[in-house]
């Protein structure tokens, strides 16, 4: 009996139970007898980056999740027990590394923009964690530093928060961690290539807009 390619593969997708489209290549071969014998090669299963055909598949979307996972538990030191906030804490630690950063330079270190980045100085320096130095050239401008209260806070939540990516990345062995670092840091430059490319075609961001939309919504 003649069958046609599409209709052997339909055949063998049935008899062996194969999920629709498993198969995904054969090959015929003449035998002795004059009956025809087949090789099937089943589809690998494809992983989340491979398919990318969900949102729960999309890299940056399950990066987010990931974030926002272990974040809360960070958010929980911060707000819980130090009286700050995420995202003011991400200026401590940036501030302890590199004091003395002008507001505009601190936000671009950050990838933040630069009145989320003025909300949280203003709020650090209510409460006492930073300290602003007018530039003597230029009385608009300042540099800002820690005070001692904010490097206190530094190293003593510094070690809880390490604490909490450690024990995330257990979940990898050490040689998988050494892998991950080197995969994340190539992931970067790739977005930072593609930033820049394509920049020129995006349209400007514009929150005001966009919370409209979702008032119309």
């Amino acid at each position: 009996m003649n069958v046609s390619p599409a209709g052997l593969i339909d055949q063998i997708n049935q008899t062996w139970c194969f999920p629709l489209g498993c198969v995904d290549f054969w090959r015929l071969q003449s035998c002795p007898n004059g009956k025809m014998d087949f090789l099937v090669s089943k589809r690998m299963p494809q992983s989340p980056s491979q398919r990318l055909a969900t949102i729960d598949d999309l890299l940056l979307y399950r990066l987010s999740q990931l974030s926002a996972a272990a974040g809360a538990m960070v958010v929980r030191l911060c707000e819980g027990s130090h009286g700050v906030t995420r995202r003011e804490w991400g200026v401590v630690a940036q501030l302890y590394g590199h004091p003395g950063l002008l507001p505009s330079e601190l936000a671009e270190r950050m990838r933040r923009d630069r009145a989320r980045t003025s909300r949280a100085l203003t709020a650090l320096l209510g409460k006492g964690l930073i300290e602003r130095v007018t530039l003597p050239h230029d009385r608009r401008s300042a540099r800002v530093s820690l005070t001692p209260a904010g490097r206190q806070l530094y190293e003593v939540l510094m070690p809880q928060v390490q604490a909490i990516n450690s024990e995330v990345l257990k979940a990898l062995q050490p040689d998988e961690v050494a892998r991950f670092d080197e995969y994340l840091d190539r992931l970067q430059a790739q977005a930072q290539t593609l930033r820049v490319q394509l920049s020129p075609d995006l349209p400007k961001a514009n929150r005001r807009q966009g919370q409209r939309g979702k008032d119309a919504a």
